[in-house]
């Protein structure tokens, strides 16, 4: 028997565990059991079943996207299905990487680390409550992980990089709340809980992008059920939910993340553009080509012999590659 008081009510949920499914009333025993934990989950009966097939295999995440058109439809539009899995792998993305160090900005390249966690990530079948995509971090019980100066009672990376996640939308959320109900943006609320795992990647994954463009945002949950293979503390929330009204602020934090957040990228593209006051000395040019993943025109302040450099390559149409730290002023992009 499992005996587990309610933090919300003052009333104990008991749960009789069946043994013996050769029991004749076993299946009405465990229909039980699911309706329980259902009610003290405060979720479907589904999704509990559902938790008994892969909760044993680690902590899952649940995406819920809704369809604006029909609100009880279990399905989305094509397009809409596809962003919705985007957001899941940045979302998961976003976690793991402030795992490692919390920071306003994460680059493209990934450390192996969350390379190798991304790898992992395992798809779950969807499930109905509108739309519900569920990915599964596994998570290996602590008995048979092999690996060496784990620190005593500490979680290894997986479930890390998933609390790690859920504090940072749990903040993101209630920042961008206040913000709302206040009616002022102030980028400094956001800046000062970067150290709780917002950041620019985190808020581009709840928007759905990098768009600004208010008739794009669609309402997002995410909840989690942990696994029981190490315990969670407390003050990390188990759902975070966005309204369609607090995504203007979200997407306006991570524009200015981006803005005034340096980063140190690899860029490859051909130079488009020269410029110099003299025929002699330093010059600027521009070069329009890949970073972060996405084509950009960025202006590189050269020296006399790397601009005689560029010209060679313009005049040749020869590729180029320069690695530098990224500043974004307004729409023009320098690396110095």
């Amino acid at each position: 028997m499992w005996v587990k008081s309610h933090h919300k009510v003052k009333e104990q949920h008991r749960i009789l565990l069946p043994l013996d499914s050769d029991l004749g009333d076993f299946a009405l025993s465990m229909s039980r059991v699911v309706s329980t934990l259902a009610e003290l989950e405060n979720r479907s009966q589904l999704e509990v079943l559902e938790d008994f097939d892969t909760v044993a295999i680690g902590d899952i995440l649940r995406i819920k996207g809704q369809n604006i058109f029909n609100r009880n439809a279990s399905t989305l539009p094509l397009f809409e299905g596809i962003v919705l899995i985007q957001q899941a792998k940045e979302l998961i993305l976003a976690g793991a990487r402030s795992a490692i160090e919390a920071k306003p900005l994460f680059a493209y390249r990934q450390p192996s680390e969350v390379s190798t966690y991304l790898k992992k990530i395992q798809l779950g079948q969807t499930e109905r409550g509108s739309y519900i995509v569920k990915l599964i971090s596994p998570l290996l019980p602590s008995e048979q992980l092999k690996i060496p100066n784990l620190p005593n009672g500490e979680a290894p990376f997986e479930r890390r990089a998933m609390q790690s996640l859920m504090q940072g939308l749990g903040t993101l959320q209630q920042v961008a709340t206040i913000t709302e109900k206040k009616g002022t943006f102030y980028f400094e609320r956001f800046q000062e809980v970067v150290s709780e795992g917002v950041s620019a990647n985190l808020c581009e994954a709840v928007i759905g992008g990098k768009s600004e463009d208010s008739r794009a945002y669609k309402p997002l949950t995410v909840n989690v059920s942990w696994s029981s293979h190490y315990p969670i503390t407390s003050h990390i929330p188990e759902s975070v939910s966005f309204g369609v009204n607090i995504m203007p602020h979200i997407a306006k934090a991570a524009t200015l993340f981006r803005e005034t957040t340096p980063v140190e990228v690899k860029l490859e593209g051909y130079v488009i553009k020269l410029e110099r006051s003299k025929p002699y000395g330093a010059g600027i040019v521009t070069v329009s080509g890949i970073t972060d993943g996405r084509k950009y025109k960025v202006k590189l302040d050269l020296n006399e012999h790397e601009y005689e450099t560029a010209v060679l390559a313009h005049q040749t149409w020869q590729e180029i590659s320069c690695q530098g730290e990224l500043i974004i002023i307004i729409t023009d992009f320098i690396i110095r």
